[in-house]
């Protein structure tokens, strides 16, 4: 009876898998956004990036998502330069949940992965500050909606990143269990973007 049953599993998800691959569509986002952090008095930053997704059913999609945030400053100094700069770029896995296949389809996703950063700073051009490259844990939750015009859709979303720090500090995360989940840099923003190749009729 046992055997019977796993035979059973095993032909039901075989069938699945054949009907999700029979459907699968990919698509290619493109996206441009603006963002800005909890801390006080902090500016506003411009990003964008691309994502990857795999729609395995009108409604349902899973892919990969890569982005750069870009802060920079300028400031006098006694008659000379001194310029910031950063980066932060989320490189991540996405899921995202389409509540309708209709001209307007709103979602819900999220995001988690690695979020790399680096800063430096220059005098007058010249590099004195130089950080090393840092990668922390990140997760970002999304909601949004997209006007699908055939295959191509429209993007509107709002994003909250939360990127959780290092117990020890190090630069790297190393293990999940270096990772402190009460450490975090949250940042929320507003992303505008096309999607070519949408899932759904």
């Amino acid at each position: 009876m046992k055997n019977k049953s796993l035979r059973s599993l095993a032909i039901a998800a075989f069938i699945l898998t054949l009907s999700t691959a029979s459907y699968a569509q990919f698509s290619l986002g493109l996206q441009g956004g603006i963002a800005k952090s909890n801390v006080e008095d902090s500016k506003t930053v411009a990003g964008g990036g691309v994502n990857l997704r795999v729609f395995t059913s009108p409604q349902f999609a899973f892919g990969i998502a890569g982005k750069i945030y870009a802060d920079g400053s300028d400031y006098r100094v006694a008659g000379q330069t001194l310029s910031t700069t950063g980066t932060l770029t989320p490189v991540t896995g996405t899921l995202d949940y389409f509540f309708a296949t209709g001209a307007i389809r709103p979602y819900v996703g999220g995001d988690a992965g690695v979020y790399f950063s680096k800063y430096d700073a220059k005098f007058n051009g010249n590099t004195i500050l130089e950080s090393s490259k840092h990668s922390n844990f990140g997760a970002a939750p999304r909601a949004g909606l997209v006007f699908a015009f055939g295959n191509l859709g429209i993007q509107v979303e709002g994003i909250y990143h939360f990127v959780f720090g290092n117990k020890n500090h190090a630069s790297t995360t190393g293990s999940a269990s270096n990772v402190d989940f009460e450490s975090t840099s949250n940042f929320g923003g507003v992303n505008v973007g096309v999607i070519f190749g949408l899932g759904g009729k």
